[in-house]
């Protein structure tokens, strides 16, 4: 893996965590020192309405520095508003432990705790719901779902320009140029950081303009901007938070700042940076803050050639209390990146199978976790159907009723027109929760391909980028072994052979991460990555008919994948001497075939295997319908493909 690829990687990984900490921090500068509001608690004359503000004020000043006392001065006044019956209160410590909980981490409790606050919210004014809104953005920022965070920070942001509250807007501005930042979409982002910068400096929200300076700074690294370009919003936001005496804000940018002279490569610069911004996170439990911050430390050893260090950072990442996998998956790379530089192979290869089990987990919980959901909104779409169906059947069942007092003849009329309209409506529901059953599993099956495409194309950089890296370094390395040194030649024959075995795995290696996801298949498209498929197969043959217009990405890796596994299958079980792939493309229809002289095999009798079963899935998944004759003398398989119904894959 190359430099700027890793640093890319911890430069993500680095924004998440710090912009849900950002994100979920809503709390304004207090008065008094927390110090003196803690003193003023203990005085015996303060009523429970003034107790209850004090714990409120604390539990929000404590949440950027000590979360264990934040979350005990929110539970307190909470205890407190429950037995006066102040539910607006009740709603705010709700949003509290919300807060300090996101800190924590602890997603779990926190939407726990935001979902008893937003019915209090909905009751008792504009302000406290935008606040609530505010949170679950953050909460959906931390697990990488912007498309429900970006709905919840512009619902805050519309009570709020109602409102006309000028020192919170700014900060869900921050927020939604925040997610355009993580999305790639940067003209979109810097037009909501200069709106939220605007806001901040007209309503004084100076801690909202130091965080969003710091955005700006990561921004402008993004854009490939001079360093000082970029440098200089950070140090903005650097000496705001040292004016205001906010220790966990400066924490935040110390280690922001370390990450930009690590990306610039003034490791000189940066590694001070990171080891002060590592110190003050755990001083103050900020244990997420802390585990980004090894992380960016880790990197910077790497690079400035100390790899002694970076191992053991690497594995402090492993044993600080995170929940990040990404945190997890960029300490196994270090290691082994680290590990091979030190010529210690096994531990390399040790952290580098981590590595792929990470990525497999993230992948399939991702993948879990978008199924889940859609289950959830299939039942609730069933149950709507199914009351909205007895709610009708009630109301038609009263007025049959009515009306059955009045004539028996129309009673029987209206009888028979019940029960055909109820076969309609029954026949109806059921036709709907077949489409719906379809839908499910067409969704399902796209959501397996767009992950199963995601980390082949991963998988393949890694391999190719990281692990090839350095098995091309130990190859160049090996023949200064030899030097002047005097071998023997059943020495020299095996250190020979152990070259050439190197060199068979290089080989292997990229064709195996090349196959993964071809490079040309996404410079060229179709015509031209089958081509040179078929041209590494001595037995295959490839003929190409009509236009060479580009396809829709995901139809292109879709029929790739086809024609890869039908290939493999007649060289590996039809035993196949001669193959022949066809591919035929015109304005609104594709179609190709793939033709063996294999021992084919009798339909009738033969139950088609898992590799055929998966190419109709996929097929079937965007509208398309395949063939298979089968006999003796081989086999042909044809697949047609209407381009105008693929339209809404790309």
């Amino acid at each position: 893996m190359t430099k700027g690829l890793l640093q890319q990687s911890i430069r993500q990984v680095f924004r998440f965590a710090l912009n849900l900490v950002l994100a979920g921090s809503p709390f304004i500068g207090l008065g008094q020192s927390l110090d003196s509001l803690e003193r003023a608690l203990a005085t015996k004359r303060l009523t429970d309405s003034e107790k209850i503000r004090l714990y409120q004020d604390l539990s929000k000043g404590y949440v950027r520095e000590d979360i264990s006392k934040s979350l005990h001065f929110a539970k307190t006044g909470l205890d407190l508003a429950l037995q006066t019956g102040d539910e607006q209160m009740e709603g705010a410590f709700y949003q509290n432990l919300g807060a300090a909980y996101m800190m924590k981490s602890a997603d779990d409790s926190a939407e726990f705790y935001l979902e008893k606050a937003l019915p209090i919210a909905l009751r008792h004014g504009a302000t406290q719901e935008a606040g609530v809104y505010r949170l679950y953005g953050s909460l959906y920022v931390s697990q990488n779902r912007y498309d429900a965070a970006m709905d919840y920070f512009k619902k805050s942001a519309v009570i709020l320009e109602k409102t006309d509250n000028g020192y919170e807007l700014c900060e869900i501005y921050a927020r939604i140029g925040g997610i355009y930042r993580l999305l790639k979409n940067n003209d979109q982002a810097l037009t909501y950081y200069k709106q939220a910068a605007q806001l901040a400096m007209e309503s004084g929200n100076k801690e909202e303009l130091a965080s969003i300076y710091t955005d700006l700074g990561a921004l402008y690294r993004g854009q490939e901007k001079p360093k000082e370009e970029s440098i200089r919003p950070i140090e903005q936001a650097l000496n705001i938070y040292r004016e205001l005496g906010n220790k966990s804000g400066e924490s935040r940018t110390l280690a922001v700042l370390a990450s930009a002279y690590n990306y610039y490569g003034d490791y000189d610069a940066a590694l001070p940076i990171a080891q002060q911004a590592l110190q003050r996170a755990e001083a103050a439990g900020l244990w997420g803050l802390a585990t980004s911050s090894a992380t960016i430390l880790t990197a910077i050893y790497y690079y400035s050639g100390n790899y002694s260090e970076c191992i053991a950072t690497g594995l402090k990442v492993l044993q600080m209390d995170s929940t990040d996998v990404n945190m997890t998956k960029h300490a196994y790379i270090h290691l082994s990146l680290a590990y091979g530089r030190l010529g210690r192979i096994d531990s390399m290869e040790h952290y580098v199978n981590e590595f792929v089990t990470a990525l497999e987990t993230q992948h399939n919980e991702t993948f879990h976790r978008a199924f889940s959901e859609m289950e959830v909104k299939y039942e609730t779409e069933k149950k709507s159907l199914q009351i909205g169906a007895l709610e009708k059947q009630r109301r038609l069942y009263l007025w049959l009723g009515v009306a059955g007092g009045i004539v028996l003849l129309i009673a029987l009329a209206f009888a028979v027109m019940r029960y055909r309209l109820a076969v309609s409506r029954r026949k109806l529901a059921e036709e709907a929760a077949q489409r719906l059953e379809q839908e499910k599993q067409l969704v399902a099956v796209h959501a397996t391909l767009d992950g199963e495409a995601a980390e082949r194309t991963r998988l393949a950089k890694d391999l190719h980028d990281g692990l090839g890296s350095m098995l091309s370094l130990v190859k160049f390395n090996l023949p200064q072994v030899n030097g002047d040194a005097v071998l023997e030649a059943v020495d020299v024959s095996r250190f020979q052979k152990a070259l050439g075995m190197l060199d068979d795995s290089i080989q292997e290696l990229r064709r195996v991460a090349h196959h993964m996801m071809p490079e040309s298949l996404l410079r060229y498209g179709l015509k031209v990555s089958l081509s040179d498929f078929c041209a590494a197969i001595p037995t295959a043959s490839f003929h190409y008919f009509g236009d060479e217009a580009r396809l829709p990405g995901k139809l292109e890796i879709m029929v790739y994948r086809c024609v890869h596994e039908l290939v493999n299958n007649a060289l590996k079980h039809a035993g196949a001497t001669q193959i022949n792939v066809q591919l035929v493309q015109e304005n609104d229809r594709l179609s190709f075939t793939v033709q063996d002289n294999g021992s084919g095999f009798d339909q009738k009798t033969v139950t088609e295997g898992m590799g055929l079963q998966n190419i109709r899935q996929r097929v079937a998944a965007f509208q398309g319908k395949m063939d298979c004759y089968s006999s003796a003398q081989g086999t042909e398989i044809h697949v047609e493909l209407e381009l105008t119904k693929n339209g809404q894959h790309d």
